[in-house]
Formats: C-alpha cells, sequence, structure tokens
C-alpha cells in the first residue's frame, strides 16, 4: 500500500514539474501544427523523449553526482532552490521563464525539453532516486510521461473546452505544490548538511 501512496506522490509532483497543461499554448504555437502529419510527429518525439530523459537521469543520477563528489544533502538544497526559482517563475509568468524558452525552435527543444524535461523535473527525478526504490520511480516516470502523452494527444480538444484563463490558472497553482517541495527539499538538506 506504501508502495502504492509513493508511486502516487511521485506521479503528482513529477506532472506539476512537468506541467503539460502549461505547455499546451506553447505546442498549439507551432507551425504546421494543426495539420495531422506534423502533429502525429511531434506526439512521437514527446512520448519516447521524456520518459527516455527523465529515466536516464534517473539511473544515472547517482553516478553523476559521486562523479562530481556532491553530496545528496547539497543536491537536496541546490535542487530545492531550482525548483523554488521554477516554481516562482510560474506563479507570477505563467511559464518558466527561467528556462529561456524560444517559440521559434520546435519539439525537442524548448518543448520536450527544457519545458517538459527541464532541470525541475531532471532534479526531481534524481531526488526522487535517493527517496525511493529504483522500480517505484521508474514506474512514476511512466505513469507521468504517459498522462503527459495523453493531455498532449488531446490539446486541441482540452484548449477548447478549458480555455486559456483556465490553464494559466492550472500552471500557477501546480506552481505553489513546486515551492512547497522546494521549501521542504532545502530544510531536509540543510538538516542533512549540519549533521554531517
Amino acid at each position: 500500500m506504501s508502495i502504492a501512496i509513493d508511486v502516487l506522490v511521485m506521479v503528482a509532483q513529477l506532472i506539476a514539474i512537468i506541467d503539460p497543461m502549461g505547455a499546451l499554448p506553447i505546442i498549439m504555437s507551432m507551425l504546421n501544427i494543426s495539420k495531422p502529419e506534423v502533429f502525429r510527429r511531434a506526439l512521437r518525439i514527446i512520448a519516447i523523449a521524456v520518459p527516455v530523459l527523465l529515466i536516464f537521469f534517473t539511473i544515472a543520477g547517482p553516478y553523476i553526482l559521486k562523479a562530481f563528489n556532491i553530496s545528496i544533502a547539497d543536491f537536496r538544497i541546490a535542487g530545492g532552490i531550482v525548483l523554488l526559482v521554477i516554481g516562482i517563475d510560474t506563479l507570477r509568468e505563467g511559464a518558466p521563464r527561467t528556462m529561456g524558452l524560444s517559440p521559434e525552435d520546435y519539439v525537442f527543444v524548448p518543448i520536450v525539453t527544457p519545458m517538459l524535461v527541464g532541470p525541475g523535473a531532471i532534479t526531481s527525478v534524481m531526488l526522487f532516486s535517493t527517496y525511493y526504490g529504483l522500480p517505484e520511480v521508474i514506474i512514476s516516470i511512466v505513469i507521468a510521461s504517459l498522462i503527459t502523452y495523453l493531455i498532449i494527444r488531446f490539446s486541441f480538444v482540452i484548449i477548447r473546452i478549458v480555455g486559456g484563463n483556465m490553464l494559466r490558472f492550472i500552471g500557477r497553482f501546480m506552481s505553489l505544490i513546486i515551492m512547497a517541495w522546494a521549501i521542504s527539499l532545502i530544510i531536509e538538506g540543510i538538516k542533512e548538511a549540519l549533521l554531517i
């Protein structure tokens, strides 16, 4: 039961950070996105790249930290600060402007990365791997990636039903979840660093 709860918590946090709803206006502004073949190609790239990148950083993350001689406490503090900045950006602007999005270069950059799989998502999965078992983290990534795919797959319908204002509201609400988690990471990282 606790494993299922852990997975649900990770999925909720990943969806808040990936923020596929917030990406919809950018995706919809893509040149020729209304053409079925262009939309299918974009969907295929998103469907493959999002989980692959997140799983790569989940598995490689601990080795990257070790290679740079970074402790988990240091990474939690740094990761918390990154997530806090992204959360504040999203709350103020409705999108993470810190990532320097350029609507001219599409699909893989900036939609897959850094918009969907950006510093926040990469930091999160690397941190998850220090809290939870690898299978639970990978399951969470697969579920969050599937939800992201489905939201983008039905983006035309969602935008027509929900509208731009509600999308911005959802993005800002998700930013509060990101910021709350960021603060807890910073506090936990400081506590661990002081005990070392």
